[in-house]
């Protein structure tokens, strides 16, 4: 017998895939010796809460799943995409980032990659008037956010070319849309990017 597809069952496959996309960033920051909370819906921005080993710093990550992110061709260029919704508008704190997974249902050998992005992207890229809220990242960045699970480590051990890395937008690497974005403010002196920050690229961190 055919089974008739309702609404209920579409939404419940999403929360699976959303669930899947948490679970695998927690499991990636642990086997890093990171500590990661899952705030299982207590915290509507936050899914999960990274600490260092002492847990004198913190970062908060919000998780965006896709089943599959791949674009061949999106703006005429090459990248992932996933669903993030209005609240992630104008949203930009240093301490704030974004763990964008691609579950690459396609591939056989089911192998999600991760990437990590500043909410100061996703911010300034999505706008109010866009029919759905769809963030774009091409992939000229995949060197500064695909599977740098590394900055989350650095970011927490107090690295400014990371905390850096978080504020800044890479002109030649992103795609904007709308008004220019305006540089963002670092939240906390301990986190603060170096001074003359004017929120156009500084360059990638560097890479130990």
């Amino acid at each position: 017998m055919a089974v008739r597809k309702t609404k209920t069952m579409a939404t419940g496959r999403s929360q699976f895939v959303g669930a899947a996309g948490q679970y695998f960033v927690s499991y990636g920051l642990a086997v890093r010796q990171i500590h990661a909370s899952l705030t299982v819906g207590n915290a509507p921005s936050v899914d999960i809460l990274a600490a260092s080993a002492l847990g004198q710093n913190s970062l908060s990550i919000q998780v965006k799943t896709s089943r599959n992110a791949y674009r061949g061709c999106r703006y005429g260029r090459e990248g992932h995409e996933w669903d993030v919704g209005t609240s992630v508008i104008d949203k930009c704190h240093v301490n704030l980032w974004f763990a964008l997974v691609d579950l690459r249902e396609g591939d056989s050998c089911w192998n999600p990659e991760v990437f990590f992005v500043p909410s100061f992207w996703v911010g300034q890229f999505v706008k109010q008037d866009f029919s759905r809220k769809l963030y774009f990242l091409p992939s000229t960045a995949d060197d500064i956010s695909k599977e740098r699970w590394d900055y989350v480590s650095r970011y927490l051990s107090g690295d400014l070319d990371v905390a850096a890395w978080a504020t800044t937008w890479p002109e030649e690497k992103l795609v904007r849309w709308g008004q220019p974005a305006e540089p963002c403010a670092p939240l906390g002196a301990s986190t603060a990017a170096p001074s003359g920050n004017s929120g156009v690229a500084q360059g990638p961190p560097s890479v130990s």
